[in-house]
């Protein structure tokens, strides 16, 4: 008897498949499946009536940016996952008229025979993003004048998004942030704020405080290395004035940010073993209209 692998959408599965899939996440890391938005899908890769792969696909910033993120993705061999991976956007492909990016996270320490199976259907390394320990120390500086320190609010949520989106690739995830996800991280109580010198802006980021820590996950100044560095000096200072019971912050940052990560190291932040790859593919659409 011949055996076939078979696609299947999570929100097509019946009770007793869907129970199934327990058996392939580890404990505690199947995703929500019975509450999935609109715009996500969970597709699972069958072979002899058994769950053998999955992967989340995440469409909420297709329309608006034609950008989809991959997430979730688990399989029993590398064969059977990249199979999966290849027909899910195989069928995107076919239904796009658009060129599309096709964004995946991976942990630093996923095994080199994952990285080499995503690169063989066409996935290619970008950055690696880092997460680092970062005190607040004052920095010895008589004054700091020409520089601002601004948190923006929803009314200025559009010039914030316009000036980070002209380094999205340097960035965690390298790819643009939309209006959509900015008002969705909004809503999370996330902060957004900006680095101005002489009244225009140089460096944007944004993050939560979480049990006296700042978490920045994102931070950016644009300039050669002593002008960046007395950016983040400036930021250490203002912070530390304006929120003197956080304890510490978390800066996230990437490969691809070099003079920043030279001013964090030399303003004292320490690298934690929190730390991931984005890897990217760019579908073309098979035919033009």
């Amino acid at each position: 008897m011949k055996h076939t692998f078979v696609v299947k959408e999570s929100r097509q599965l019946k009770p007793h498949e869907r129970s199934m899939l327990h058996a392939l996440y580890p404990t505690g890391q199947i995703p929500h499946l019975f509450c999935l938005p609109v715009d996500r899908y969970h597709y699972t890769g069958w072979f002899r009536n058994e769950p053998v792969a999955a992967v989340t696909v995440d469409c909420k910033d297709f329309e608006s940016s034609h950008v989809i993120h991959l997430s979730d993705i688990i399989g029993k061999n590398r064969m059977m996952l990249c199979g999966l991976i290849d027909r899910v956007l195989f069928q995107i492909r076919l239904e796009s008229c658009d060129r599309t990016t096709v964004s995946l996270h991976l942990p630093s320490d996923a095994p080199d025979d994952l990285f080499n199976s995503l690169k063989n259907i066409g996935f290619l390394p970008c950055l690696e993003a880092t997460s680092y320990e970062f005190p607040f120390v004052p920095y010895e500086k008589t004054t700091f004048e020409q520089w601002q320190f601004c948190i923006e609010y929803p009314e200025t949520h559009g010039d914030w998004l316009r000036n980070r989106n002209q380094y999205f690739w340097l960035l965690p995830g390298a790819t643009p942030l939309t209006v959509r996800t900015l008002d969705f991280l909004h809503r999370r109580q996330t902060i957004f704020y900006s680095l101005k010198w002489k009244g225009t802006v140089v460096g944007t980021m944004y993050g939560e405080i979480k049990q006296r820590q700042l978490h920045l996950h994102e931070l950016h100044i644009m300039g050669q290395h002593e002008f960046v560095q007395e950016g983040i000096s400036f930021f250490q200072q203002s912070y530390f004035n304006k929120f003197k019971e956080t304890e510490l912050m978390l800066v996230t940052a990437t490969t691809m940010q070099t003079h920043v990560l030279h001013a964090l190291y030399e303003q004292g932040a320490r690298p934690t073993p929190a730390s991931s790859y984005t890897l990217l593919k760019y579908l073309t659409p098979s035919t033009t209209t």
